[in-house]
């Protein structure tokens, strides 16, 4: 009977343990992000809430140091709630409201209700009047645009240029920006420009976010997201701030999939030229830095880098384009003021991939110093086809442990040989 009963019990636990292995239990307020996505998720009551944007991630002052990176069959066990928004004071009614409506304000007032998530309007925009007469832009292209400067590690800008016709019988004065987002089902101005002649060669106008300048040669133009005049941006490069400042925003601030825009002219009754041809830039998965992790020390002055690489199922917006063959960038910097790294290598790597190491070939590293990693992936086809781009989601830091005697000498006394044999 004894080893019944026994028997009986082990078969017991060797069912219940695979069930407790798998079910991963976190701490309330802990973060995850599953590996090689751009979600981050706070769990409360071992229950998932996406956190739904950069704003609400800063509102609750989170830190990215503090998101846990897992596997996606790591993420998807947990059962998820409702995505966590920035929350706003519903408003009073005005004096002349309903009573029903005055109930209803006295069971809400000072309740927190959500801020609804902006989404693409179901009906198509009014189509602009076209002046058939004036020609369409001789040109466009999209570009992403990367600063090596460390305060700029794991952003990146926007511009397009383009270029329309400087001759005195195609002369318009303003032209028009629209833009289609991941998500997006139809096109949005979000940008216009003012009394900025065709003709002319040196002029420049702001709108909102974005500015128009002549880029280098009569006719070409370039329209670049900065930050808005005489503001600071919250999620816009340290170095600069104003006017002209170009904005880099971290990869939280996009979407994967496609941007694409177009630029049309406006003459002086408000038609507009025929839309110029389509410019598209492509978000990618992010890059995920595997190593150095972040905020700890390494053995030895030559780091070993690993990380993610962009993929997803075939003609996905997450991953490389099929048999293309990305360039990555991997560099260091020892100074948040820098303008340069002190290492940097490029190497191409084939789509299909999803993960790489490299291994640092230098000068051996400083231990007094710590050291920042920006690890990016870039591939376009040609000047006509879309910029495709991976930005890093986390900027480890490391430093180097500092060697004991013995290291020292035999590290004097290999250098010592070296100079012999």
């Amino acid at each position: 009977m004894v080893n019944k009963r026994l028997l009986i019990l082990i078969l017991f636990l060797l069912f219940l343990l695979p069930v407790f292995a798998g079910a991963a239990n976190y701490l309330d307020g802990a973060l995850l992000r599953a590996e090689g996505d751009i979600k981050v998720y706070l769990i409360n009551v071992n229950i998932k809430r996406w956190v739904s944007n950069i704003e609400v991630f800063n509102s609750n002052n989170f830190k990215w140091q503090d998101v846990k990176i897992v596997s996606k069959k790591e993420v998807a066990k947990i059962k998820e709630g409702e995505p966590l928004v920035l929350e706003t004071v519903s408003p009073r009614p005005s004096p002349s409201a309903s009573p029903s409506a005055k109930a209803t304000e006295d069971k809400t007032e000072g309740a927190a209700t959500p801020t609804p998530i902006a989404s693409a309007s179901p009906l198509p925009p009014v189509p602009a009047k076209i002046n058939e007469i004036l020609p369409p832009l001789d040109y466009i292209r999209a570009d992403w645009i990367v600063s090596d400067i460390t305060a700029n590690y794991g952003r990146v800008g926007q511009k397009i240029i383009f270029k329309y016709s400087d001759k005195e019988k195609d002369k318009i004065e303003n032209f028009r920006l629209y833009e289609k987002k991941p998500g997006d089902r139809y096109f949005a101005k979000i940008a216009e420009f003012e009394e900025v002649p065709s003709t002319g060669c040196e002029d420049i106008d702001i709108d909102g976010e974005w500015m128009l300048t002549e880029a280098g040669q009569c006719g070409y133009w370039t329209i670049q997201r900065m930050v808005p005049p005489g503001a600071v941006s919250s999620v816009a490069s340290g170095v600069g701030r104003g006017r002209g400042t170009t904005a880099y925003l971290f990869s939280a601030d996009y979407s994967v999939g496609d941007y694409t825009y177009y630029v049309a002219g406006v003459d002086q009754g408000g038609k507009e030229t025929p839309a110029s041809l389509e410019a598209k830039m492509v978000f990618l998965n992010p890059v995920s830095v595997l190593s150095p992790v972040d905020g700890q020390q390494i053995s030895g002055v030559y780091p070993n880098f690993k990380w993610t690489i962009a993929s997803g199922p075939p003609n996905d917006d997450a991953g490389w384009p099929a048999d293309s063959m990305a360039d990555y960038f991997v560099m260091i910097s020892d100074d948040k003021n820098a303008q340069s790294p002190v290492w940097a290598k490029q190497l191409k790597i084939l789509s299909g991939e999803t993960e790489r190491q490299l291994f640092y070939d230098g000068l051996g590293l400083n231990p007094a110093k710590k050291y920042k990693v920006n690890i990016y992936g870039r591939y376009r086809k040609s000047e006509y086809d879309p910029d495709y781009i991976s930005i890093p989601f986390n900027i480890p830091e490391f430093w180097i442990k500092k060697p004991g005697l013995v290291s020292v000498f035999r590290n004097i006394f290999a250098e010592i040989f070296s100079l012999f044999f």
